[in-house]
């Protein structure tokens, strides 16, 4: 398999030199995802393998943000320049190569913004792509590096003070048993299903972050204990009343759910390993759902 994919990878590198393309990591992507569906065979590889950009990682992030800021830095340089230098001649004489020099100074003035419009372009492609970065490509929630960015910027204001700020963990019940009975194929459209019915049942300012293999993390932000509870209940019962139908398959599913609520002076691991011991805690008792 890894023969194969460095294959696929191989070919991605010659396309896109082909083309003339830089290895941005959407047009890697794109090409990848092509030639391996080209090729027929695309049912031989790991589905999250589709969905992830094999050489976009943070250091290409922070080369590309530093490259774009040197550019910047010189072309306000470079214009500032230029707009001095074309003042400074309009007092010149003779007449031939002050009209030159102006030209030329309206001609790089030119060149400048076509260059800034094109760092414009890659500064929306590098957001798309650290975008990416922090989606979990199957589900489609957030992944655990967003979640430890966002409750990092969201505790950075409880030091001393309570804040009204919830965390829900929740994971399906003997997930792996559903693996080890019906595959991994199916297991992986149990999660999606189960990610967009939490999302239809919480409210848009919520997020859904995937935190291991079948768990997840919701965070309920500017929420308090009541509203966040109501929150995972009705998410409880819709999947108890759901049938989840894949191809032959009937699957009946229950989930578990451990609750906790900002203390003064928390910090990520504290408040998740509250909520993680609710967790343990409802799956022990077999309550569904608890508080701590």
């Amino acid at each position: 398999m890894e023969e194969l994919i460095n294959d696929i990878s191989q070919k991605t590198l010659e396309e896109l030199k082909k083309a003339k393309k830089p290895p941005y990591p959407l047009y890697y992507k794109e090409i990848f995802n092509y030639i391996a569906s080209d090729m027929h065979i695309v049912d031989q590889l790991n589905p999250k393998l589709l969905c992830e950009n094999p050489t976009f990682d943070e250091k290409l992030v922070s080369m590309t943000k530093t490259a774009i800021e040197d550019v910047h830095h010189k072309t306000k340089i470079i214009k500032n320049s230029s707009k001095e230098i074309i003042e400074e001649i309009q007092e010149v004489d003779p007449e031939d190569l002050k009209s030159n020099i102006i030209k030329f100074s309206a001609f790089l003035l030119q060149n400048i913004e076509e260059m800034e419009h094109k760092i414009k372009e890659l500064e929306s492609e590098l957001d798309k792509a650290y975008k990416e970065l922090l989606i979990d490509p199957l589900t489609k929630a957030y992944n655990r590096k967003a979640l430890e960015r966002d409750l990092i910027e969201i505790l950075e204001k409880g030091k001393e003070k309570d804040l009204d700020l919830c965390i829900a963990m929740i994971d399906i019940d003997n997930f792996k048993v559903i693996n080890d009975t019906y595959g991994h194929l199916v297991g992986d459209y149990i999660l999606i299903k189960f990610v967009q019915i939490m999302r239809s049942l919480i409210r848009s300012s919520d997020k859904i972050y995937r935190y291991g293999g079948d768990e997840f993390i919701i965070i309920f932000n500017r929420s308090n204990i009541l509203n966040a509870r109501k929150s995972i209940e009705r998410i409880l019962n819709k999947i108890v009343k759901t049938k989840l139908k894949y191809k032959d398959y009937i699957i009946n599913l229950t989930v578990s759910s451990g609750i906790t609520c900002h203390k003064k002076g928390d910090d990520v691991d504290s408040i998740l390993n509250r909520a993680d011991e609710a967790l343990y805690e409802a799956k022990v008792t077999k309550n569904t759902l608890k508080v701590k």
